[in-house]
């Protein structure tokens, strides 16, 4: 699609939301709503009375009427503290002061005393549910909602133990959601679907990596956070049943709101600190008798708002550092043989590559805010954001420090919203911008790479890479109140993404040396399979130098009713509808070498290669993503001590822009594949060159393309024409209970994930049943193979949630959380590449890799004397799976089996297999008009060995008496990696007024 007509219908869609924007509201993304009842004494309704909420910080004033039945309602609302005040027309008053967390839709009933007996603003806790205002300490508390959502305060991010200031480690607080802590990729996932399949807004923008994996812009591999802490005020995770203003998410999303300036200048600055002397040495260390690897960690940071005009304009600026140096460790794990094996081979010792090596990151983030309040009506708000970060990383255990990239992240942010509330409604206009550049450089991009299976990686990696991700959005979103017991919200968004991608691969060779141990019968001995470390038995070579350009248009509407349909039911009905204009690369021309090749390969079952043929007119943009979503909530006693809850909705999201742009890619730039014996026979089906040495540099594998013998074809990559977006349907049902002040929660959850983007062969044998590859029809047409893509994955998830929430209040001098998840998760097919069996479908349901059935994660805050406070934020798993291959065929055979296992439970007594408890000690002081904090973290306090990177490939360990994988894990055998850092101490300080 042309910039011109993209702008075009950009401005066509502002003029056909213009009306709504006329009549200007705001969408719950990033804002609360109340509403509620004033009642005098008797508890009868009070006609007329005056409603009033006052943001302590700004003095900005909401107002609403109430109508005949005495009920308001107020949309809009910033998170912030407020004094609530509901005045009759005979003067009678009541106030109670409040604070109003993010996405909240709030019960808000107020009863009047008498008229010469008017309250005066309290900031006096309370912990009552009834017909009155439902708090604890002064913070409002959700109860009747649909969805399965988990607030996380300013309070929690300050106060619970963390490793690194990421603020989504956080999300883990909600059942359901686990964060990855791993040293060098920082990220979420929910259910059963990918960690692509969630979202995260900052004020309403979407951070929605459109580019690859990762879910998150900058989070794919990458041990930086998304957005500075210091920045996030509060956030809220909903995992299940969220309203149809949320879209590009098919699992959860985490809606964040910024902090703002106020009348009173506040500012902060903190130091965080942890390195080798406060680290234990870890057990797989102690085991192979090694150092402590080096490990240092800094992070500091400053923010500053207040008022430039009092009640009028504010802002907000923050720093954040991010340095830290860590070494990972190469150590081989190829047998004795392999490794002198390598060394006879190689000439080089395996003791060149192995120790520790240092894998320095800096991280800087900066963020700027400006609030502008005219009147009562208007709030105008503009930020940036800009996120820049290098990491070297990319080696350890096989893979040499040679072969690391430095992977370079900047992610920008650009924000102007408009909020306009009249009398019964309220709109939001927004205008964002993000800007996402990912560069991941090799460190030595001259030289070959050369992979000794089982043994070492080393030489420079394969590929460096350049990119770009922009987009443009404009959303608009309108909310109106003015119908009884109605709360109706309209809304449309555009975005304009472009897309720049310059993957350079291969442009030196990559050598793959393999070792065939497979022991056969002498009668079925397979020509062109004996392969050893002398040569290599495959070469991959960049053969193009191009950049792929795209272009892409997004539409989404929404309608949204939440509607009060008796003072105890409440339903909220919704419909969205999103739409791409080149979701698929719809103008993509297959080559004719490249059409000539799909036709001359066999149809099959579930391949006919006109599906994958495009002309550049036949790929439709996929019209049919309509997700309705309808949630219930019902208070049986209409106090809000007990309510039922549930839902049932779709949910879409979208294929990353690598998927389908790869047949693209690989057009413009091809990698030869050169495969070698020492017969020159097939291997596996795939035909093979005698090897020469000569073949080991560019030229000669150059050389030897351009000669007579087909050798160095590509691979041809296809994608199907009719590739639906993945969606999710989710169902849900529980039960919400508030004992004073705690809440219980017991959801029950069911999701189905359809339409997951993978790859298959089209080349297999026996009429597409057998195993790899049949590719004498290709070659003709220059081909080496062919894999295609379609969208064959699917999901199951069955869960159930239990949460138990006291939220801190200094009255009480304590909170708690916890958060039990029960759940199963399973998938078909592999993952990006489904190539060991014919279909995704045929690899039958398993255990999806990182499905646990235990999981329980539990956080607690307690005042002690002389201004200390002890908190925890400690997590327990049954154990993450991993997928079991059976790899008996060969490794490359393409017709491999799998199954799940579970590591072995370590921990406590037998019961888990992941431990992490996290303790803090923190001490603060008011000084100078501030408070000063010294806070201690002791981090996985108990040292427990939390294992991962299982050996779980086998190639001859079959049971003859079943035909299936031998059970061969030993109980003692354990991950060759730890998921968690062994214990440590952190050191924090901090400053604010």
């Amino acid at each position: 699609m042309t910039r011109n007509f993209k702008l075009a219908l950009a401005g066509a869609t502002m003029l056909a939301t213009g009306a709504i924007a006329i009549a200007p509201a705001a969408a719950q993304t990033t804002t609360a709503s109340a509403r509620g009842q004033v009642r005098d004494a008797s508890g009868a309704g009070v006609a007329g009375a005056t409603v009033t909420l006052v943001n302590a910080g700004t003095n900005q004033t909401f107002r609403a009427q109430c109508d005949a039945a005495g009920n308001f309602t107020l949309n809009g609302l910033r998170p912030a503290q407020y004094t609530v005040t509901a005045t009759s027309g005979d003067g009678r008053t009541v106030s109670q002061n409040v604070v109003v967390s993010i996405g909240q839709a709030l019960t808000l009933n107020l009863v009047l005393g008498a008229a010469d007996a008017a309250d005066t603003a309290s900031d006096t806790p309370v912990a009552e549910s009834g017909d009155d205002i439902v708090v604890v300490g002064n913070r409002l508390i959700e109860t009747k909602t649909s969805e399965i959502a988990t607030n996380v305060s300013q309070q929690q991010i300050r106060i619970l133990p963390q490793t690194d200031r990421n603020f989504l480690s956080f999300a883990a607080l909600a059942p359901g959601v686990r964060y990855n802590d791993s040293e060098t990729d920082k990220g979420i996932q929910s259910g059963a679907s990918t960690a692509s399949q969630v979202n995260v807004f900052i004020d309403g923008v979407s951070l929605k990596n459109k580019l690859r994996e990762g879910g998150i812009a900058g989070q794919q591999n990458s041990r930086g956070n998304p957005f500075g802490q210091l920045a996030v005020q509060e956030f809220r995770v909903l995992t299940q049943n969220y309203k149809a203003e949320y879209e590009q998410a098919g699992s959860a999303i985490i809606t964040a709101v910024t902090k703002s300036g106020t009348n009173e200048f506040h500012g902060e600055v903190f130091g965080q600190y942890t390195d080798r002397k406060f680290t234990e040495r870890s057990f797989l260390d102690r085991r192979n008798n090694r150092d402590k690897p080096a490990f240092e960690r800094k992070q500091y940071g400053i923010a500053l708002g207040g008022p430039i005009i009092k009640d009028k304009l504010f802002f907000f600026a923050t720093y954040e550092g991010n340095d830290q140096d860590r070494a990972f460790i190469v150590d081989s794990s190829g047998s004795a043989d392999n490794v002198a094996a390598f060394e006879r081979a190689s000439g080089r010792r395996l003791s060149d590559f192995e120790g520790n090596f240092v894998s320095p990151f800096r991280g800087d983030f900066f963020f700027g805010k400006l609030t502008f309040t005219p009147d009562e009506r208007q709030t105008f708000d503009l930020s940036y954001s800009r996120r820049e970060e290098t990491d070297i990383q990319g080696f350890g255990g096989n893979i040499s420090y040679e072969f690391a990239e430095n992977k370079i992240n900047v992610v920008d942010t650009y924000l102007a919203k408009w909020t306009y509330r009249g009398d019964s409604f309220i709109n939001e206009v927004n205008i964002n911008f993000l800007n996402y550049l990912s560069n991941p450089t090799s460190l030595n991009p001259e030289q070959p790479s050369y992979n000794y299976d089982t043994v070492i990686l080393f030489g420079g990696r394969e590929a460096s890479r350049r990119e770009q991700q922009q987009s443009y959005t404009l959303r608009d979103d309108f909310t109106y109140t003015g119908l009884d017991k109605h709360a109706i919200k309209v809304g449309a968004r555009v975005e304009l993404t472009d897309i720049e991608f310059a993957n350079l691969a291969y442009l030196q060779p990559s050598y793959v040396f393999r070792i065939d141990t497979v022991e056969r019968p002498e009668d079925v001995q397979i020509p062109g399979n004996d392969t050893d470390f002398t040569f290599p038995a495959e070469a991959r070579l960049g053969l193009g130098n191009g950049i792929v350009r795209g272009s892409n248009t997004q539409l989404g509407f929404y309608i949204q009713d939440d509607w009060d349909v008796t003072d105890k039911l409440q339903l909220n009905l919704g419909l969205r509808w999103d739409y791409e204009t080149n979701g698929n690369n719809n103008e993509f021309k297959t080559s004719a070498n490249a059409a000539a090749a799909l036709r001359a390969l066999p149809k099959t079952a579930y391949f006919d290669p006109e599906d994958y043929i495009s002309t550049g007119k036949n790929r439709k943009p996929f019209a049919g993503a309509f997700a309705p979503r309808i949630g219930f909530s019902f208070d049986i006693n209409d106090d809000e001590s007990t309510v039922i809850f549930g839902g049932l909705g779709r949910y879409y999201d979208r294929n990353n822009f690598n998927n389908t742009i790869d047949e693209q890619s690989r057009t413009i730039n091809p990698i030869g594949v050169f495969r070698f014996s020492r017969d020159g026979q097939p291997r596996n089906g795939l035909d093979t060159v005698v090897w020469d040495p000569s073949y080991l540099t560019r030229e000669g594998l150059l050389a030897l393309r351009a000669s007579a013998t087909p050798a160095g074809l590509p691979e041809l990559f296809a994608v199907k024409n009719d590739t639906k977006p993945p969606v999710n349907d989710q169902i849900s049902l529980g039960v919400r209970q508030q004992l004073g002040p705690v809440q219980v929660s017991v959801t029950g959850s069911y999701q189905r994930g359809r339409n997951g983007y993978t790859n298959i062969y089209a080349t297999r044998k026996n009429g597409g049943q057998g195993g790899c590859c049949d590719i004498t029809p290709l070659a003709p047409f220059g081909f080496a193979n062919a894999i295609v893509g379609l969208d064959g994955l699917d999901t199951r998830y069955k869960a159930l949630f239990v949460t138990i929430d006291k939220p801190y209040s200094r009255a009480s001098g304590w909170g708690v959380n916890v958060a039990y998840t029960l759940s199963k998760g399973e998938q078909n097919g592999g993952d990006l590449f489904s190539l060991d069996a014919p279909t995704p479908d045929q690899y039958g349901w398993r255990p999806r890799n990182g499905d646990e059935r235990h999981r329980v994660v539990f956080s607690g805050v307690v005042d002690l004397p002389a201004g200390f406070q002890f908190s925890t934020l400690s997590t327990f798993g049954s154990g993450q799976a991993f997928r079991l291959t059976d790899g008996t065929n060969g490794a490359t055979s393409g017709l491999n089996t799998f199954s799940g296992r579970y590591p072995n439970k370590n921990c406590i007594g037998g019961v888990f297999a992941f431990c992490e408890v996290n303790l803090t000690l923190k001490n603060t002081v008011h000084i100078l008009g501030g408070d000063a904090e010294v806070a201690v973290d002791l981090l996985n306090a108990f040292n427990n060995k939390n294992f991962s990177g299982f050996d779980d490939f086998f190639n001859d360990q079959i049971n003859p008496e079943t035909g299936r994988v031998a059970d061969t894990l030993d109980p003692a055998d354990i991950g060759r990696d730890l998921l968690t850092l062994p214990r440590r101490i952190q050191f924090r300080v901090g400053y604010r007024f």
